[in-house]
């Protein structure tokens, strides 16, 4: 007797624990390629290598994604690129592997978001600089060098889809620069258009609880083909100050805001990504508790939402934590705390081991996509 009910126990255990693998993914398809940037967990070709291994095994696209700024002058007149943009192009040419998806991202913005992005490279012309630096963003020059930066990028790496204006929507956009920023974008995307009538270009927008960056996403929406986000939502949801960044502490809500700004328009995920440590910013005023059952906990909320919105895309940032890239940053003098906001969000630790939104990762690259 005791036999069988042993025996029975056993296959009821065998039963319940594949029923709930069946409830953990309840999808037979998905709606959304996955990809990452290739930026490195250290910039190294080891780094590099991890990075671009990543993408061709668990990747259907990737995000090559600019925010170093523009060189304005060089694109404006004609001239010989700086040779550090080159090299970068070269590199991603050579590694992103063949049969992936492209997401040019393309940063008009400073990191802060609220003004025209600096001069591309570590020591140009200062002429040049100058020339450009007073220049407002409704001003002829800066549109047609910004539509010409934004072409040579397209043809450089065959883009699929660009975003053309990374976190536009910021609450803390002075009035009048925004409205030269609003001008400016309607005639970049304008005069983009009329080049490439088949190809989507589109703004991605920060979503957070203040409701002055859905106020300017709404504002910005006509100038973008599709509804894409950047969300990071572990940096303000709870308390900044020694505060959980459990998922679950996410308005409700939120996220579908931003979706619903246009439902006619297609849906995507320019950028995201969740920690996987704790968050310790004193600068920044954030001290925040991650693990990597939140992070997991947002992957499946994450996947879930953007199924059920027919999501095109999901652009996880990081691959890797970046420690080691810190610690290159800070010899050469690089202390820009900022960085430090998204070096524990990758699907694998700083020591390349994987974490459990790993494998939910893989369970949805799984699925056909429809």
């Amino acid at each position: 007797m005791k036999k069988i009910t042993v025996l029975f126990f056993l296959i009821f255990v065998i039963l319940f624990s594949n029923s709930c693998k069946k409830d953990k993914l309840k999808y037979d398809t998905r709606s959304f390629y996955l990809g990452v940037t290739p930026w490195p967990p250290d910039f190294t070709t080891t780094g590099y290598n991890l990075t671009y291994n990543f993408i061709n095994d668990n990747c259907d696209m990737v995000s090559h994604h600019f925010d170093d700024g523009v060189p304005w002058e060089e694109i404006y007149s004609g001239l010989p690129m700086p040779q550090k943009l080159i090299d970068d192009l070269d590199r991603r040419k050579q590694k992103t592997p063949a049969g992936k998806k492209i997401l040019l991202s393309v940063a008009p913005l400073k990191i802060s978001r609220k003004e025209r992005t600096g001069y591309y490279g570590d020591s140009p012309n200062p002429v040049y600089v100058n020339n450009w630096a007073g220049k407002h963003f409704n001003d002829t020059s800066v549109v047609t060098a910004y539509v010409k930066f934004i072409s040579y990028l397209m043809n450089q790496l065959h883009a699929d889809y660009i975003n053309y204006g990374v976190e536009s929507n910021s609450g803390d956009w002075d009035a009048i620069d925004f409205e030269e920023y609003k001008q400016f974008l309607s005639m970049v995307h304008s005069k983009l258009k009329i080049i490439y009538p088949d190809k989507p270009f589109f703004l991605s927008f920060m979503v957070t609880p203040d409701p002055k960056f859905l106020v300017n996403a709404k504002q910005l929406e006509p100038y973008s083909d599709w509804i894409t986000i950047s969300a990071y939502p572990y940096s303000y949801i709870g308390s900044p100050v020694y505060g959980s960044s459990s998922p679950s502490l996410i308005p409700d809500g939120l996220f579908q805001s931003f979706v619903d700004i246009n439902t006619a328009k297609p849906f995507a995920v320019a950028e995201t990504g969740y920690i996987a440590q704790d968050l310790n910013i004193p600068a920044m005023g954030l001290n925040k508790e991650g693990n990597p059952q939140w992070q997991e906990d947002y992957v499946n909320y994450l996947f879930d939402f953007c199924q059920k919105n027919h999501a095109k895309f999901i652009i996880w940032f990081c691959a890797y934590d970046y420690d080691a890239a810190v610690n290159t940053f800070n010899a050469i003098g690089y202390s820009q705390e900022l960085v430090l906001l998204w070096k524990d969000t990758g699907l694998f630790d700083e020591n390349l081991v994987q974490r459990p939104s790993y494998s939910v990762w893989k369970e949805w690259l799984k699925l056909p996509i429809q």
